[in-house]
């Protein structure tokens, strides 16, 4: 595979370290990272990375919907205010889960169409986290008339892909999908125009610890899926990349 650029859409940058994204980055040649945060802590830390590697990272404001009921309401007015001040251009990682946290699910519909308020207001893109809540969450984009959002590991409905597609939307599709096969049924039936890639690093899934250096094998392992040429799927996910970045493109 040819060497050009390259992006990471969903990395947990924070819990990396600044050692181990330059040791990432220097061995992986022109791959930018999107940087997601959860809390006002972890985006204290994601600018403070975005600062040291300026045109690698692309930092994102977030409160995860993991947060909600443990972390007071207060930290989403503070993750809100410093993406404001800092001219963040990417909320994340944000949205809604019925899979694994359905018991805070009113207060997370709230808290979501806040963030998608605020992402209208910002120009930014949406970096969003949805287990069993796929459908929900793009209703709520819709209804926002939000014009850039990416579904982050993707392991949804197939059906619902062209809508999400049409709607100018992306998935993308995790570096897991090496040993995850519902994640390669996604990958095989989701156009190349609608995918992107990501790590979701340092996540450990199954005993794979994801990393942003897994993105280069990632492309691979789709091309092998789609029965298409590397450059083909890099090419796409560049060119997918860049329009959901068009605010905060390095």
């Amino acid at each position: 595979m040819a060497a050009g650029r390259l992006y990471d859409m969903h990395c947990h940058c924070s819990e990396l370290g600044l050692g181990e994204l330059e040791r990432v980055l220097d061995s992986t040649p022109g791959l930018v990272v999107v940087a997601v945060s959860e809390d006002p802590e972890s985006l204290a830390e994601t600018l403070e990375l975005a600062r040291s590697l300026p045109g690698r990272l692309v930092p994102c404001a977030g409160f995860h919907p993991w947060v909600i009921g443990e972390k007071p309401l207060s930290g989403l007015d503070e993750v809100l205010r410093a993406a404001y001040r800092h001219g963040v251009a990417c909320l994340g990682e944000v949205g809604l889960d019925r899979k694994f946290v359905p018991h805070t699910w009113h207060v997370q519909l709230k808290v979501f169409q806040a963030v998608l308020r605020a992402a209208g207001e910002l120009d930014a893109l949406v970096n969003i986290h949805s287990p069993g809540a796929w459908r929900e969450a793009l209703a709520l984009l819709l209804e926002h008339n939000v014009e850039r959002a990416m579904f982050h590991w993707y392991t949804g409905p197939q059906d619902l892909i062209p809508a999400i597609g049409e709607a100018g939307y992306k998935i993308s599709i995790n570096a897991a999908l090496k040993i995850q096969r519902k994640h390669q049924a996604i990958a095989r039936a989701a156009p190349l125009d609608y995918i992107v890639t990501e790590s979701d690093g340092p996540y450990n899934y199954r005993g794979l610890k994801l990393s942003p250096a897994m993105i280069p094998e990632t492309i691979n392992i789709i091309a092998k899926l789609k029965d298409t040429t590397p450059e083909a799927v890099e090419e796409a996910a560049r060119r997918n990349a860049e329009k959901l970045l068009a605010a905060s493109k390095p």
